[in-house]
């Protein structure tokens, strides 16, 4: 065949209607092609759309309901007592009847931001931000100040803590204060705390032993032994090497739970040593902590403030499990009334809590010293401690002049309960001493042996 009828052929083929068949034919599929890939990534998108959906619903299946009566958006602060209810805003709120009516009034001549309630006997005092204390003796009909004795900056309230029948009060500036019972004045307890980054209380515990008190974002906290005249400086740290101060405690006997924006710790030493135990991995700061029977809520606020989460445990921190999820700034959770309160900068709300059939989980350990038994003895007694965590335990026993008589322990031990035999035989009848001691942790109890 010539060139020419090639050509001519080719010609032929571009204009004949079978061709022009057959290229529209391939544009029609290539056209179904692209449209199914539309339709795959669609329905890809769709699905991981719907998994979100689900993932988001976890948090947010709780029907958190608003007091519309609390006008103020912003609660800071909330006690209850009984059949009241008392919400600090820029005034004073109150129920009498557990939240069905209420009633507002000014506490002071002017509004002023209540952060902070508690309740001693009779009294109710309201922590506000700039006027310093008030305190009510009839429920809060009428309220007297009560500032005697403190000094600058103190006027900005934080958070109450009693221990024993002594008062503190964790200011923003001023330090700590404390009042005995019936006083009309504070006192300072600011003895060699720093001024400089302090004094500014984020929140205040007390543990059987100690007094701690979480200061300021230096990355510090401090720990007072009761009956001590000084504050210890102490440092939290993350498990990358982080030093981190608490945002708020919970103390439980001589275990405390902190929250800070790394997640959830906890101390089962009166707060000398801290591990981490939930919730670390997310981009939230725990702003408060609260137990209900055997279970413990944790309530987070996102970095940028605009929405909070709730978390729980069953298990002592052991685990945590995600509850819900509300949008908006939390400042502390509540519970009262078979419901878990949140004082939101969108005012205040509850959720109304389902019955927990959780069997009562037994308290990690923790050190401590137990009462030889039987006491007094003759010649054998036993001796019981427990270790909180991996550390090595020394016991040794002392006579009333306090010489070393005897080593019992001297040795790393796992975290438990441990019973030991202690045999006088060789002594004489007398009173004698026997200590525990491992890391931080030092106790003494005294024994009579009688022949």
């Amino acid at each position: 065949m010539t060139s020419s009828n090639i050509k001519y052929l080719n010609l032929w083929n571009e204009i004949s209607p079978f061709y022009l068949f057959r290229t529209s034919l391939s544009k029609i599929i290539f056209t179904i092609k692209i449209i199914i890939s539309i339709i795959k990534i669609s329905c890809m998108m769709t699905v991981k759309l719907f998994i979100c959906f689900i993932i988001l619903s976890q948090f947010t299946s709780a029907q958190w309901n608003k007091v519309e009566e609390v006008v103020s958006p912003y609660v800071f602060s909330v006690l209850f007592d009984g059949d009241n209810i008392y919400v600090g805003t820029d005034s004073l709120h109150i129920s009498r009847d557990r939240g069905l009516t209420w009633e507002s009034k000014i506490i002071t001549n002017q509004p002023v931001e209540i952060t902070t309630f508690f309740q001693v006997n009779d009294r109710i005092l309201a922590g506000t931000y700039g006027l310093g204390v008030y305190q009510s003796t009839d429920n809060g009909e009428s309220w007297e100040s009560f500032n005697s004795g403190h000094g600058t900056w103190a006027e900005y309230a934080k958070t109450f803590v009693l221990s024993d029948d002594t008062l503190f009060y964790g200011t923003d500036g001023g330090g700590v204060y404390f009042a005995t019972p019936n006083s009309s004045t504070w006192q300072s307890y600011n003895q060699n705390l720093p001024s400089n980054n302090a004094w500014t209380i984020n929140d205040l515990a007390v543990s059987n032993e100690n007094i701690i008190a979480s200061a300021g974002a230096s990355g510090f906290y401090y720990l007072r032994p009761k009956g001590s005249a000084v504050w210890i400086e102490k440092s939290m740290t993350t498990p990358s090497g982080i030093k981190t101060t608490p945002n708020v405690f919970l103390a439980i006997g001589d275990t405390i739970f902190s929250g800070n924006r790394f997640g959830i710790y906890r101390s089962l030493d009166n707060g000398y040593n801290w591990d981490s135990v939930g919730v670390s991995a997310l981009p939230l700061n725990v702003v408060s902590l609260v137990k209900d029977n055997n279970r413990i809520y944790a309530g987070f606020t996102r970095s940028s403030g605009n929405d909070f989460f709730v978390w729980y445990s069953d298990d002592y921190g052991d685990t945590w499990n995600s509850m819900d999820h509300q949008f908006q700034f939390l400042h502390h959770l509540y519970i009262y009334d078979n419901k878990i309160w949140a004082a939101t900068a969108d005012g205040l709300w509850y959720d109304e809590l389902e019955p927990t059939f959780a069997d009562p989980v037994e308290r990690p350990f923790t050190f401590s010293l137990e009462q030889n038994y039987p006491n007094p003895f003759n010649p054998v007694t036993s001796i019981q401690y427990v270790v909180g965590s991996k550390q090595n335990v020394i016991l040794n026993v002392y006579d009333i002049l306090g010489n070393e008589i005897a080593t019992l322990v001297d040795e790393e031990k796992p975290a438990g309960t441990y019973n030991i035999q202690f045999n006088a035989s060789q002594l004489s009848s007398g009173v004698y001493f026997y200590l525990l001691q491992t890391g931080n942790y030092k106790e003494v109890k005294k024994m009579t042996l009688m022949k």
